[in-house]
């Protein structure tokens, strides 16, 4: 296993990721979670690189979605400290936890759409909500928006009428609608084709790439896909970061458990 750096004890103090060597966005430090006797997270430390694209692998169970609603509040760590930036989350009240929350873009596994709403309306959501922006702001808005995803005049479409993979893109639109400094994927390729996924895969980076300062993270099963688009790579496994480093890093390494994880091998120390 790689060597990682100790996240910072000193809250005011910025990690610097051992990775990628830019300084930590998002850093946790000994961060425990358990539901009931069920034990998730086991002292968990990670730092999230400034600027870059950083994707979670690790088998289902293993914390990967826990460790993500920490970070945006959803979740409250029975021990340990989460700094987003310079704000540490635990010791924060619920108004200011909505405030972190913000900074936040999310894009959720199967979109989330509205049913009842088109597509323009879809994405205007977070703008009407929580903006005063005007019709033609909000629409000016809209119209960039489905242009950087691939999607420009499908504004009055209903999400009955787009197909998986455009939902996705809908909903990655959405995600980006109040110019977030974190982009959160959860799944992002989960239930789309091949050359879909390969799309997506690259819509990821396109859109990564456009968004100047933007962090990205994903939590992924698509091992071919992360590969590709990664700068830096965690591995959870039993509730702490069991390795990390680049895909390169992954994909040469000796350890058996990481090499069964990455063949999707039967074989290997991990039981089904």
């Amino acid at each position: 296993m790689s060597q990682r750096s100790a996240p910072p004890d000193d809250p005011q103090a910025e990690a610097e990721d051992p990775v990628t060597g830019e300084p930590g966005a998002i850093v946790y430090s000994d961060v425990h979670k358990a539901f009931g006797d069920f034990k998730v997270l086991k002292g968990l430390d990670l730092i999230i690189p400034r600027g870059k694209i950083t994707v979670i692998i690790g088998r289902s169970g293993t914390g990967k979605s826990v460790t993500m609603k920490h970070v945006m509040g959803l979740l409250r760590c029975d021990k340990g400290n989460i700094w987003v930036g310079k704000d540490e989350l635990t010791s924060m009240g619920d108004r200011r936890l909505r405030k972190v929350r913000d900074r936040f873009g999310i894009v959720f596994q199967h979109a989330a759409l509205f049913d009842s709403m088109n597509v323009f309306d879809n994405i205007c959501f977070p703008l009407r909500e929580h903006t005063r922006m005007s019709n033609r702001e909000m629409k000016a808005k809209v119209t960039d928006l489905l242009g950087l995803v691939g999607l420009s005049g499908t504004e009055t479409r209903m999400p009955s009428e787009l197909s998986g993979g455009m939902k996705k893109r809908v909903g990655l639109a959405r995600a980006l609608a109040r110019d977030p400094e974190f982009l959160l994927y959860d799944e992002p390729t989960t239930g789309l084709d091949p050359i879909l996924s390969a799309a997506m895969d690259e819509l990821i980076v396109t859109t990564h790439k456009a968004k100047p300062g933007l962090t990205s993270v994903i939590i992924s099963h698509d091992i071919r896909a992360v590969m590709h688009i990664a700068d830096k790579m965690v591995m959870l496994y039993e509730g702490v970061v069991y390795d990390e480093g680049t895909p390169e890093h992954f994909e040469t390494s000796d350890d058996a458990l990481i090499k069964q994880f990455i063949a999707g091998s039967l074989i290997g120390p991990m039981s089904v």
